[in-house]
């Protein structure tokens, strides 16, 4: 780039440094303001689609996928209740009965603190009760200290979290594997993994984000404003990016141009790593909309030309992936269009705030929120109906394939199980080639599975935690009872599952039908149930590998 920067992520060739400056100059020039009639269309359209696949998307039994809901449709209400009452299935006790969840691990967060992150972002009051624990969602974050992580880039959403959940820092620290940090220390990892680390975890946007809001809210910590600022207008700037791309897509659209390799399109694209897909388009304006949006109510400075490429890009995509949503494999792309709904209601809120001339407040935050029990009707003559083949045109924009989906066969399998299966004992989620169950007073780590190998189906019992891995030898003990129980069939134990964990495997040779593989389970269920529910009992899921430094009731500082 001609111009000194703080951060850039880019290295652009003649030709796309061309169009960003020109598009930049453009955004200056030109202001644009965003079109709130069709952003408010836009928004309506996704909470839509999202009812038809919210059940789906809840069944699939992932705290990530929870965590996504709320981020696009906010703490929503659905059967009565709300979304962030399902954060209490992914609840664990420590040693003194402190509730918390499993950070970077399959039975509870993938990014640490992520669905802390967007429960925050939705607007819910941190004392907000959840009823089964007994306890509020800021004591559980609270007490998930230990992160799971080594690497700084993780630890976007748990500083954007903690801004708003522990404004005063406390002498408690945060574990990132052994090493013990306290909130300097996070971000001072973050800011070091900024310059340094690498692109990943959705393009480094929720470690601005973290890094910005925290800085601003935590006390102690404001000389970290200053590179917050140059980071987050680093990222502003990929924004021209984004812009050019839209405006070749224009010009394209209108001329019939090409988009293949060579074109300048294709080498915007392939530059912010998008391809054509729309979702991506989606995915990565959303992320950086939403940055702009919790860091101006942060207090950051945001320029004229930021803003009026965030109006462009938004008015632009509410033009055109509306055609495009019945279309596309909503179940398996929901995060990219919950991340952009997320990020164009926010627009909202800003104008809407800057209309009334104050600040955003928390109560913003929560207006996006949709009742899925209660959803208006969309205007007159709007539709969602899947007619005829996508919209194409020479390619400008191209739809995620579907997954290839779970084996036929498989899913007969867990359509037999399930017909028999007792109550808590159901098939838990949607996954293509596996099902878990366990009733929920077991650690879920500690579960039953169905696991398709493409022939083969196993029924098998898992240890997939640190917390469970003591009952290894218990659990290895059963193999030869189990053996006994099914004298046709391989059975044998796996030292080596999950990190050395281990996993008790029954495998059904192939060809055997299903309800005669769903029977198997059951009967592994019947022969190991009891003796596994009284283990289970006496499992205490450790809240770190070190002990807490010793502070004040979570529940005193919370004044709950």
């Amino acid at each position: 780039m001609m111009d000194d920067r703080f951060w850039w992520p880019f290295d652009l060739s003649p030709r796309t440094e061309r169009a960003f400056l020109a598009f930049r100059e453009r955004m200056r020039r030109e202001p644009c303001a965003l079109d709130t009639r069709t952003t408010r269309l836009a928004a309506d359209l996704l909470a839509h689609t999202m009812a038809r696949h919210v059940a789906d998307v809840l069944e699939r039994d992932s705290l990530p996928h929870l965590g996504h809901i709320i981020n696009g449709w906010g703490n929503a209400r659905l059967g009565g209740r709300t979304m962030l009452e399902g954060l209490e299935r992914f609840v664990h006790r420590d040693e003194a009965r402190r509730p918390f969840i499993l950070q970077r691990d399959t039975e509870g967060e993938f990014h640490p603190w992520q669905s802390f992150a967007y429960v925050v972002m939705a607007g819910v009051e941190p004392g907000l009760p959840l009823p089964t624990v007994g306890t509020t969602f800021r004591e559980i974050a609270l007490n998930s200290r230990q992160l799971n992580v080594t690497d700084g880039i993780e630890l976007g959403h748990q500083l954007y979290a903690l801004a708003y959940l522990e404004p005063e820092p406390q002498q408690a620290p945060f574990f990132m594997g052994k090493q013990a940090l306290d909130v300097r220390g996070l971000l001072e990892q973050a800011v070091d993994a900024h310059h340094h680390g690498g692109f990943q975890v959705c393009r480094k946007v929720h470690l601005t984000e973290g890094l910005c809001t925290a800085a601003a809210r935590i006390r102690g910590l404001e000389d970290f404003r200053e590179p917050a600022q140059g980071f987050l207008e680093g990222q502003l700037d990929i924004l021209f990016l984004l812009g050019a791309v839209l405006e070749q897509v224009d010009e394209l659209s209108a001329s019939g141009g090409p988009c293949g390799p060579g074109t300048l399109v294709y080498e915007l694209r392939d530059t912010l790593i998008i391809d054509n897909l729309l979702e991506n388009h989606c995915y990565y304006a959303g992320h950086i909309i939403e940055l702009a949006g919790l860091a101006h109510m942060a207090g950051y400075a945001i320029s004229p030309e930021h803003w009026s490429a965030m109006a462009f890009v938004a008015n632009r995509l509410n033009q055109i992936f509306p055609r495009y949503l019945p279309h596309a494999t909503f179940e398996e792309c929901f995060l990219h269009f919950g991340h952009y709904r997320r990020a164009i209601t926010l627009l909202l809120e800003v104008e809407r705030a800057r209309a009334e001339g104050r600040p955003l407040a928390l109560a913003d935050l929560a207006r996006f929120t949709v009742d899925f029990d209660h959803l208006p009707a969309l205007p007159e003559g709007i539709s969602l109906e899947r007619v005829g083949s996508p919209p194409a045109k020479d390619d400008l924009f191209w739809l995620a394939p579907p997954s290839p989906g779970g084996r036929p066969g498989f899913e007969q399998i867990v359509a037999h199980y399930t017909r028999q299966a007792r109550p808590q004992l159901e098939a838990r989620g949607r996954f293509n080639h596996f099902r878990r169950v366990g009733p929920p007073t077991w650690p879920r780590a500690l579960h039953y599975e169905l696991l398709d190998y493409g022939e083969q189906v196993g029924a098998e019992i898992h240890l997939e935690s640190e917390a469970v891995r003591p009952l290894g030898e218990r659990l290895r003990a059963l193999t030869e009872r189990v053996a006994r129980r099914f004298p046709n069939q391989a059975v044998e134990w796996d030292s080596d599952w999950s990190r050395q964990r281990g996993r008790l495997r029954l495998l059904f040779a192939p060809q055997t039908p299903p309800e005669a593989v769903a029977a198997g389970l059951q009967a592994l269920i019947d022969e190991t149930y009891p003796e596994l529910d009284a283990l289970a009992s006496n499992v205490v899921v450790p809240l770190s590998e070190r002990p807490l430094v010793s502070s004040p009731s979570r529940s005193t500082q919370s004044g709950h």
